[in-house]
């Protein structure tokens, strides 16, 4: 037998403390190359704090975080930013409204010194399915939908091997959203990235996800597959996996 491929990424025993809450509490998972992994859960369960820490956003943690086997500290280097990208909840928040798309598309390409930027910026355009008239417009001057697409190809650039989504079609209209996750699942079997994505949405989190985690009260306190919940009763499982902590 041949050596075992690392996970993409792996957390054991990762807690969080912000003032003097608990907010993730003791969260071990992983998660392979080219997997889907999602987390789903109520507003202040703890999600977002967990995205946010592997990101490296918050430097306030205990436990072990691994990228393909390699050990990430608080502070993060350039090759541990390009390996793990993340894309936000609210892309209006997300973009710069003074700056242009080329120029919000240009500046990681300027950070990690890449070649051909021009070129490059012509081809993420391009696999987010957007048009290259909008290159110098502002984000304010484009759609929602067409904001969260620039965020997808900001985090395309430095070519990630993980994206974390952080809720990524939440702020936009439905139709809007089922055509962001379809961009998403064919980004994902092209270029094999591991997408982590949390949600408070099941449904949006089945659609992208093979595998499931339910978190309540900063836990880990259920885990189910996209095939468990197929055909009837996704909310009445999700309800039952959620029952013991309702009342947290």
């Amino acid at each position: 037998m041949g050596p075992m491929t690392p996970h993409a990424l792996s957390l054991d025993g990762l807690s969080i403390r912000l003032r003097a809450s608990l907010v993730v509490d003791n969260v071990s998972l992983t998660l392979d190359h080219g997997e889907s992994l999602g987390i789903v859960g109520e507003s202040g369960c703890g999600k977002s704090t967990l995205l946010k820490c592997i990101a490296g956003i918050y430097d306030t943690w205990l436990g072990n975080i691994e990228v393909f086997d390699r050990k990430l500290n608080a502070r993060r280097t350039y090759a541990d930013r390009r390996l793990l990208q993340i894309v936000f909840q609210d892309p209006a928040a997300a973009l710069n409204p003074a700056h242009t798309v080329d120029t919000i598309l240009r500046e990681p390409l300027i950070i990690h010194r890449f070649d051909r930027q021009d070129k490059r910026i012509a081809d993420v355009l391009e696999a987010v399915s957007l048009p290259h008239s909008i290159r110098f417009r502002f984000p304010g001057q484009i759609s929602g939908g067409q904001r969260q697409r620039l965020c997808i190809a900001r985090a395309l650039l430095v070519e990630p091997r993980i994206i974390l989504l952080d809720e990524p079609t939440s702020s936009l209209d439905v139709s809007v959203q089922a055509e962001i996750l379809n961009l998403l699942a064919e980004l994902r079997a092209e270029r094999q990235i591991s997408y982590l994505l949390i949600s408070h949405d099941l449904a949006v989190v089945a659609q992208l996800c093979e595998r499931i985690m339910v978190m309540a009260a900063g836990k880990i306190v259920g885990r189910t597959t996209r095939d468990e919940l197929r055909g009837k009763a996704k909310e009445q499982s999700y309800r039952k996996l959620l029952l013991p902590f309702s009342r947290d």
